[in-house]
């Protein structure tokens, strides 16, 4: 663990600053001067600030080391490529930095920022804000004009108060009896990745089925099996199949452009957008400029205004590279399903996929009720990583993000019920309850349609909403086994979730960390619990 230094640089100056004044600039290179920064690792984030003060800085650049909390202010423009891009109001740059957790996250849910670049690295800023490991931050605040008191720490419950319900032990007794090596790699990573994890398994062949819960979901609250894990971009798996079974009714047609069901959406270039590029993350808009990455919470009409005036960047062309696109596209996607059908994203998908899968406890998006029910249950997202403590946040648990739909990305279950959705695919598009595909539609979708590409977030083949098995392009691109066959199919959540189903094993997994981690500590971690789960099963 990581530890503030021993002597912090006195601050030059007397009394308090205006935020992003000259004298403030001044304070802050003052109280950073002897702390440790990498500027060749170090994440740069611009701010540009559409309504500065007169006497202030419109555009700054902050440096910001993941590895020692250090955080350097600079004026004026960036020389080079920022890794995060801020358009915000002055009011909302001051929350930023100086807010706390759930304040800076409601500045993605009122719809006034905008964001370019790496969101991912967002969850990791985050948690050195909060942290403010050299102490810096804090004395700055105490420097700088204008600001409210200091916010209070998060309240979060003493974790002596809860043990585990005596089921939900003998449910862990039991996995580790039917999978002693997957466990072991589980309760490896818990307490250090990861506060906790659930893991479901099933296996045809054996007759093996597995569902288990270890560590913490929240602070002082176990996890249990019947918790609701945000799924990330799991989702979009089953947004993929709403899309398959209209296309299997005649309704949509991959190769349409999206305009064809969304008249609204020609123009600049969006015209030449199809569901095809979307399914297969390969439209001509890079992930860093996705339109909806500052406003991912909002309500769902300013969204939906944003797509209406998005561009296509000049020049782009589509299938050329990978894209992958975290909100917009799915977005989209809900807006198609609507058009033709009729029925809400979140309806259709309740009624067409969730009931016949038996997935009785998912939730495309909770009530105001249900959340209010259960918001003190909802397990968190964790950051680990980077010798800090491990970070609670409030990323995609407030009552904005869990009751307004973001589409492709905040469903909520337990992972059981994620195994079972991958059950109906095995099954060839039969599930508990009733048939959701034919079995031609989940051999087309889960079959290879983007081929030769690769990223550095180790994606490589793709099939219509799902990711395949890459294993033979290299370590880099395995994502669920190195003994998973190559006809295996299923998806990643934002470094936490993952599941798969694998037609030549007859072996469908689903697992939540919920301490996010980034891509290489997370893949080994995977991959250590796919490789023993076949090896428990005599599979490798």
């Amino acid at each position: 663990m990581r530890t503030a230094p021993a002597e912090l640089v006195p601050f030059a100056a007397t009394g308090r600053h205006p935020l992003f004044s000259t004298e403030w600039f001044a304070c802050a290179a003052a109280g950073s001067a002897r702390l440790p920064l990498d500027e060749s690792s170090a994440i740069r984030v611009r701010l540009d600030v559409t309504d500065a003060p007169r006497g202030t800085a419109d555009t700054l650049l902050i440096l910001a080391d993941l590895n020692t909390g250090t955080l350097r202010f600079l004026a004026g423009p960036a020389s080079e490529r920022p890794t995060l891009a801020f358009t915000l109001t002055h009011a909302d740059a001051a929350t930023l930095l100086f807010g706390d957790q759930e304040q800076r996250v409601g500045l993605f849910e009122h719809g006034g920022l905008r964001l370019e670049g790496a969101f991912l690295f967002i969850f990791f800023l985050d948690r050195l804000l909060a942290q403010d490991a050299p102490g810096a931050l804090s004395a700055l605040r105490a420097r700088t004009a204008g600001l409210p008191g200091a916010p209070a720490p998060a309240r979060w419950p003493d974790r002596s108060t809860r043990v585990p319900a005596p089921e939900e032990e003998a449910a862990l007794r039991e996995a580790e009896e039917v999978l002693p090596r997957t466990m072991a790699a589980l309760r490896a990573e818990v307490g250090v990745t990861t506060p906790g994890a659930q893991l479901y398994v099933s296996h045809r062949a054996s007759g093996a089925l597995v569902s288990a819960a270890l560590g913490e979901s929240r602070p002082g609250t176990p996890f249990a099996r019947d918790s609701w894990p945000i799924w990330y971009c799991c989702s979009k798996a089953v947004g993929a199949v709403a899309i398959g079974r209209l296309w299997e009714q005649g309704l949509v047609d991959p190769q349409d452009p999206v305009a064809t069901y969304l008249p609204w959406f020609r123009d600049s270039g969006r015209e030449t957008i199809t569901l095809f590029q979307i399914l297969t993350h390969t439209t001509p808009v890079p992930m860093a400029l996705d339109p909806l990455h500052g406003s991912c919470a909002a309500p769902v009409a300013l969204r939906r205004e944003q797509l209406r005036t998005m561009t296509v960047p000049p020049g782009s062309r589509p299938g050329e590279r990978i894209n992958y696109a975290p909100w917009w596209a799915w977005f989209l996607l809900a807006e198609v399903v609507r058009a033709v059908d009729g029925r809400s994203y979140e309806r259709y998908l309740s009624e067409e996929i969730l009931a016949p899968c038996g997935m009785d406890d998912t939730r495309v998006v909770l009530t105001p009720q249900e959340y209010r029910a259960a918001a003190d249950r909802l397990p968190l997202i964790h950051i680990a990583g980077g010798g800090f403590p491990v970070q609670p946040t409030y990323w995609y648990a407030t009552e904005a993000a869990c009751t307004r739909p973001i589409f492709g990305l905040n469903m909520r279950g337990p992972v059981r019920d994620l195994g079972r959705f991958f059950e109906m695919l095995l099954a060839g598009g039969r599930g508990r309850n009733g048939r959701v595909l034919r079995p031609q539609t989940v051999t087309a979708m889960t079959s290879r349609h983007r081929v030769g590409l690769t990223d550095p977030f180790g994606n490589a083949d793709w099939g219509l909403g799902f990711r395949v098995e890459s294993r033979h392009l290299g370590e880099a691109y395995t994502a669920f086994s190195r003994h998973a066959s190559l006809r295996t199919f299923g998806h990643y959540g934002l470094w936490t979730s993952l599941a798969f189903a694998d037609p030549d094993a007859g072996l469908v997994a689903a697992l939540h960390l919920n301490g996010k981690t980034l891509q290489d500590d997370h893949q080994r971690r995977t991959l250590a619990v796919g490789d023993a789960l076949y090896q428990d099963l005599g599979l490798s």
